[in-house]
């Protein structure tokens, strides 16, 4: 596989760029995150619409949208949509604190009530944070990145990392930390990870998940007693890693549930790309890190040719459902695909998608609908492997 040397030391190409992207802070550090920004006002119960009924006030007029239902991860009561903060790691645009606090609380409001980050997602913790803080009622989930320093990393390490995260969600303990570890060659996920699972014995950790771990490793984990509950993947109609890996059927024999990013593919699997050309140089260049990745995940998926087969059909379905989209097929796929399935992510770079993303729950996919996009899924060319096998540089 193709290597980058970096202050991380040797990665594969995909993973060190990734990390990158995710490691650049733009123009906002985690300093500015909390300093200059005013603090949003606390909401009373009384003013906050019940998640369970969500309403939304949008152009001017109010209109009641589907419930947005939970599932359960652990000990937690998830939204089936979960906000997907990594765009607060820079590499997306210009990060405003305070717009991204409003933002938050859009789609708390909309029932949309669990929200995603990570450690390594420049400021995204200490402003999810800030909102937290204001807003008890919300579930922040992050994660536990192992990159660098994976043959030294100690039980002093993580304890001091665990509690720093603590610290800047502002919760005495966190609800849900998704586990990584960047290189399957040095062996010590397994021990890292009991590490992790006596921080949860002790209270500073709730529910220990994983993030990006194939079957075989995962299996590992259970094996070895580690209490894992989730494991977060990259899972679409684009790309069925976990299921032709053999990971959905895994999971869902031990408890373990899995929560899908990528289900719309930024975009990519929308109205906006119905009948028309991949995105151009230009385009990937304003899409962000986010369009360029899943552009890649298209690319392996087959010819443009089978992506727009595919958005013709689920234009065909959901014109089946009244005011459905293509976005809402693309998640209701993801979600049907595997009892497994908890939740989907979606990046959450402003609120204009609020009331669509709630719109999935206003429908199921019959299963002769789903059938039928099985169908042209089935003509795929990739991804190849298991989950993060290519990003990892396992296989092509």
């Amino acid at each position: 596989a193709k290597v980058r040397t970096s202050a991380f030391g040797e990665l594969p190409m995909a993973i060190a760029t990734w990390l990158c992207a995710c490691m650049s802070m733009g123009s906002m550090s985690r300093r500015g995150a909390l300093k200059g920004t005013a603090a949003l006002p606390f909401v009373s119960a009384g003013a906050l619409v019940h998640p369970g009924a969500p309403v939304l006030a949008a152009a001017g007029a109010t209109s009641t949208l589907p419930q947005v239902p939970t599932s359960k991860v652990g000990s937690l009561g998830v939204s089936q949509i979960i906000q997907g903060h990594w765009q607060l790691a820079g590499g997306h645009g210009r990060i405003a604190p305070d717009a991204a606090l409003r933002n938050m609380r859009k789609h708390f409001e909309a029932g949309i009530t669990t929200l995603d980050t990570a450690d390594i997602y420049g400021p995204s913790e200490l402003i999810v944070g800030r909102f937290v803080a204001q807003q008890p009622g919300a579930i922040p989930c992050t994660k536990f990145c192992c990159f660098r320093d994976l043959r030294t990393i100690s039980k002093a390490d993580v304890r001091a990392r665990v509690e720093a995260q603590c610290e800047r969600l502002q919760v005495a303990s966190l609800p849900l930390v998704a586990f990584f570890w960047a290189d399957y060659g040095v062996k010590r996920y397994v021990e890292v990870a009991k590490m992790l699972a006596e921080l949860k014995d002790e209270g500073l950790i709730q529910n220990l998940g994983v993030t990006n771990f194939d079957q075989p490793r995962l299996a590992e984990l259970v094996d070895a007693g580690v209490p894992v509950v989730s494991n977060q993947v990259q899972l679409s109609a684009m790309d069925q890693r976990p299921l032709q890996s053999g990971m959905a059927k895994y999971c869902e024999g031990k408890g373990v549930r899995l929560l899908a990013f990528g289900t719309v593919g930024a975009g990519l699997l929308s109205e906006r790309y119905l009948g028309k050309d991949p995105p151009d140089a230009d385009a990937l260049r304003a899409g962000g890190f986010s369009l360029n990745m899943y552009s890649a995940t298209a690319a392996r998926f087959g010819p443009w040719s089978l992506v727009q087969e595919l958005l013709e059909e689920m234009d065909r379905v959901a014109k089946a459902h009244p005011g459905a989209s293509i976005a809402n097929v693309a998640q209701r796929y993801a979600l049907q695909c595997s009892p497994a399935v908890a939740a989907v992510l979606v990046g959450v770079r402003n609120s204009a998608h609020v009331a669509e993303n709630t719109r999935t729950f206003g429908f199921e996919l019959s299963g002769e609908e789903m059938a039928r996009l099985q169908a042209i899924i089935d003509k795929r060319s990739g991804p190849r492997g298991d989950v993060w096998d290519i990003e990892r540089g396992y296989v092509v």
